[in-house]
């Protein structure tokens, strides 16, 4: 599988996710669009992911390429692409779609408990998610949820903490890839803006909590693993349909 990822800011890259495509053996191509406009062509890629960023997705004049990102997704969702949204990718997905994007009466910073919606119970994408789990928050947008989308969790403060779109397109307010670095780069960098609120915890009530990352890593893995899935299995009935069954395996 193929793998693209936009990139919106240093701080935010892969993370875990590059544990998972190093040990699938994918390839995968990066863009940093803060810094540069030029796409790959939507032929040359199998799975889109875009990943947060501090901006906000309605930010348009202060980060003009964010209305060619969002462009470049909406052409995506309509070539029937896989795409996976983080945080800030997840909001562009929702804009992509009709949605409005905006800021929340709260921020969440920090780890949170999110509840999977009885419809996200039976969405295969989402399979094997527990029914409560924990994940790591740093936003203070939200967004409508898209019309089509099937809602999938949702916490106490933000209600759209996941979505997924035509069975292909996935939308994660929350960041399981964050690794612990990551998470420390996080205070260093943002710690002086935060202040005190019902859904923001300190920074020593957060850090160096190694099995709240692993946890949310076994989540992003076994959604990975559903969307590699789902993606062997259109190749398998592509081929079938065209008489080369049997050339491609579905990897458990």
């Amino acid at each position: 599988m193929r793998i693209y990822c936009l990139q919106n800011e240093p701080l935010a890259g892969l993370g875990a996710i590059e544990n998972w495509i190093s040990k699938k053996g994918y390839l995968v191509t990066t863009t940093q669009v803060y810094k540069d406009n030029h796409f790959l062509s939507q032929d040359d890629y199998d799975l889109l992911i875009i990943l947060g960023g501090s901006m906000g997705a309605y930010e348009k004049e202060k980060y003009p390429w964010l209305q060619l990102e969002k462009d470049y997704i909406s052409e995506a969702i309509r070539k029937k692409k896989h795409v996976l949204g983080i945080c800030l990718g997840a909001q562009l997905i929702a804009s992509a779609l009709g949605s409005p994007v905006y800021p929340h009466t709260v921020k969440e910073f920090g780890w949170c408990q999110l509840k999977r919606t009885k419809k996200g119970e039976f969405m295969q994408l989402f399979d094997s998610f527990p029914e409560t789990f924990s994940v790591f928050e740093f936003h203070g947008d939200t967004y409508d949820l898209p019309q089509g989308a099937v809602h999938l969790a949702e916490s106490n403060a933000c209600l759209n903490q996941a979505f997924i779109y035509e069975n292909r397109v996935i939308g994660l307010q929350f960041h399981p890839e964050f690794t612990e670095n990551m998470i420390n780069q996080l205070v260093e960098t943002f710690g002086h803006e935060w202040t005190d609120g019902r859904s923001i915890q300190k920074p020593e009530e957060f850090v160096d909590r190694s099995n709240l990352v692993e946890g949310a890593h076994a989540l992003l893995f076994t959604l990975l693993e559903n969307i590699d899935k789902n993606y062997q299995q259109e190749l398998r009935e592509n081929d079938t349909k065209n008489g080369r069954e049997g050339k491609y395996d579905i990897k458990t």
